[in-house]
């Protein structure tokens, strides 16, 4: 590694360290591949050296140019992260942006979750004993699969009082505090929710307005927004019908981590772009895999199918479930909340995260994309499928985000993922 004058820097050198602004801020993260636009942001900046590798790369598949400091004196542990990172990535192109960032970013967290844990990330107590299921043959209809299952014809009732609010302009901070309190259970955990680091800056803007601890549902409205409150909900409302999948499919804790990791992310995303509400985001991105909960329940056999072609075929899984069901999770969740007539633009963003070939909804769903795509990246917990997909050049394009920018919004996602956790895990414990 060497220190090199900004001014003497070119395209293809990678930086050895991470970059930040003059005032502290994040700029870049170690591992970057520098090109143009790189070049320019580190001038404007007005940076005199930065610490870069050797030699120039092309693309950040060289191990020494994104080894964690951490990994320093445990080749296996880098080998077997790497190796873990890299499969993970099979279907991505390691030099375009941003899967060359969220690839420093994975090796570094997976080698630092290596030597804390010792657990290979996504296996956490699952026997995969669905290798062994036999297949059915067919295609499925999603109208079927939802009307077999009693908990799936109609919403739960809490549902329904909270959708009355959101319907009605005119609601008020009481008329949304009286639609959640009569279910205690969902009350206690959107307290803590918005308690929690996600309201953090929220509660700080207000200070001297409220106590430090929000201790009701009517301060809990104020603060976060009545709509805002019940579009969140909406979401934390329906988790408890999908508690119940055998671990030999997937381990459910392991589920909603990946969930809340995508609902974190989306929320980060989409404040930082203003696309869409960042409560919208966040139950979107909670609820976007309910799909393969569902088909898990009603399709084993097809979905042991699935995931037997997804692990041969070295493809995500939405892509094996297409194939196999003629639908993937994303179209059968979307279909669930269209019939429960959630609003619109959650159902388009639950649906459409894995097909955003239509100019006119990439914006919303973009966000769902992305954050599923960094939520798988990052190894926040699992929901069966092992490799990230594709990011959608239209949907990255949409973001208008940069490899650096996303990379400075991955600490405050996985701040957010660990205090979300823990309000609906008290127990849980966050990232290494």
């Amino acid at each position: 590694m060497v220190r090199r004058a900004v001014t003497e820097l070119s395209p293809g050198m990678v930086l050895a360290e991470d970059v930040l602004t003059p005032g502290g801020r994040f700029l870049m993260p170690r591992g970057t591949v520098l090109d143009a636009g790189h070049l320019k942001s580190l001038l404007a900046w007005n940076l005199a050296e930065v610490q870069v590798a050797g030699e120039a790369s092309t693309c950040p598949d060289t191990p020494a140019a994104a080894a964690p400091d951490a990994a320093q004196g445990r080749p296996d542990v880098l080998e077997a992260a790497e190796a873990a990172v890299r499969e993970r990535f099979a279907c991505c192109t390691l030099a375009a942006s941003p899967c060359d960032v969220l690839f420093r970013l994975a090796l570094d967290r997976e080698v630092r979750r290596r030597l804390a844990e010792g657990v290979p990330a996504g296996e956490g107590g699952e026997d995969r004993s669905w290798r062994t299921v036999e297949s059915e043959p067919g295609h499925l209809a999603m109208d079927a699969l939802l009307r077999d299952e009693p908990q799936l014809v109609s919403p739960p009732e809490v549902y329904l009082r909270i959708s009355e609010v959101l319907g009605n302009p005119a609601s008020t901070v009481e008329d949304a505090a009286e639609s959640i309190k009569h279910d205690p259970s969902l009350a206690a955990k959107l307290l803590r929710l918005v308690n929690s680091s996600y309201y953090a800056r929220t509660m700080r803007a207000m200070r001297g307005r409220f106590p430090a601890k929000i201790d009701s549902l009517s301060r809990a409205v104020t603060v976060v927004g009545a709509r805002q409150l019940a579009t969140l909900a909406l979401g934390v409302s329906v988790l408890p019908l999908f508690q119940d999948i055998p671990q030999n499919w997937v381990n459910m804790r392991l589920f909603w981590e990946h969930s809340v990791g995508c609902a974190a992310a989306a929320q980060a995303l989409a404040e930082a772009t203003g696309l869409v509400n960042p409560e919208t985001a966040f139950v979107a991105g909670l609820l976007h895999d309910i799909g393969r909960i569902i088909a898990f329940k009603q399709a084993p056999a097809h979905m042991a199918a699935a995931m037997r072609r997804a692990e041969a075929e070295g493809c995500p899984l939405h892509l094996a479930e297409r194939e196999v069901l003629g639908f993937d999770h994303a179209a059968l969740g979307g279909h669930l909340l269209q019939k429960w007539q959630f609003p619109a633009n959650l159902e388009k963003m639950v649906r459409y995260h894995h097909d955003l070939d239509e100019p006119f909804i990439i914006d919303e769903p973009a966000v769902v994309h992305l954050a599923d795509v960094v939520a798988t990246a990052m190894g926040w917990g699992g929901s069966g499928n092992r490799r990230i997909p594709a990011v959608e050049p239209a949907a990255w394009a949409a973001l208008g985000l940069t490899g650096e920018s996303l990379a400075g919004l991955v600490p405050d996602m996985e701040e957010r993922l660990a205090d979300t956790m823990r309000s609906f895990f008290p127990d849980h414990q966050g990232p290494p």
